[in-house]
């Protein structure tokens, strides 16, 4: 790979991490345990719910960077 295509795909990857996880702890902190429990305006989802996604999203990106990183070797 050329270092222009492989630099456009770690901004692409950086800008797709996005600002969810970040946002809902922001939000849902000091929520107690019952109130994580309650559905979240019309999301049909509790706040833990939401928030378990967006961890899970966040791993799941770490990983994509990870495996990339290691695909491309440092180039």
């Amino acid at each position: 790979m050329h270092e222009a295509e492989i630099q456009y795909i770690r901004e692409a990857l950086q800008q797709a991490e996005g600002d969810d996880l970040y946002r809902a702890e922001l939000s849902f902190r000091g929520m107690t345990a019952e109130a994580m429990g309650e559905q979240y305006g019309r999301s049909g989802q509790t706040r833990q719910q939401i928030l378990d996604e967006y961890r899970e999203h966040a791993a799941r990106h770490t990983l994509a960077v990870a495996f990339f990183e290691r695909l491309v070797g440092g180039m």
